[in-house]
């Protein structure tokens, strides 16, 4: 995964509110979980939106949620 160095503006309460929810080590592992979560939280409603119809979960999608849920324990 390229990296590109940045820098921005954050609200530190809650960058450290969320880094604790988070269980990260680093702010830098906080935007980055943070990010992916806003992601699979897309990839999910999007999952959730196509199953009202003959849709279903992306098999890639569930194996996200099992993999972060072994993460949390």
């Amino acid at each position: 995964m390229p990296i590109k160095r940045k820098s921005h503006n954050l609200n530190e309460a809650l960058l450290r509110r969320a880094q604790r929810s988070l269980g990260t080590a680093t702010e830098t592992d906080t935007i980055h979980r943070a990010l992916e979560s806003v992601v699979l939280g897309e990839t999910l409603l999007a999952d959730l939106q196509a199953a009202r119809g003959p849709g279903v979960f992306r098999s890639a999608v569930v194996r996200e949620m099992r993999r972060e849920r072994r993460v949390a324990r």
